[in-house]
């Protein structure tokens, strides 16, 4: 699994500014739907995931959790650590 220095709300925020061009306003808080994230991006965002940590991450799971802060629980729950 994959470490950083960087609290794991950080490194989720610059993943999705930088893959998926959310703005840079967006904080832990920011919910998917006014992100504008469609099942299709829930999808290649659960799969990048999984690759970058080393888990499985599914796009249902990720509608769920419905935001960053409880996305980042998530990956917690599965071992991410951060």
């Amino acid at each position: 699994m994959t470490t950083s220095i960087l609290p794991l709300s950080d490194v989720l925020l610059d993943i999705l500014r930088s893959d998926y061009d959310v703005p840079d306003t967006t904080g832990p808080d920011t919910d998917f739907e006014s992100l504008e994230f469609d099942s299709l991006v829930l999808v290649e965002i659960a799969v990048d995931l999984s690759r970058r940590f080393d888990i499985d991450v599914a796009d249902s799971e990720l509608q769920e959790a419905g935001n960053i802060a409880a996305t980042v629980a998530l990956l917690k729950s599965k071992g991410v650590q951060g």
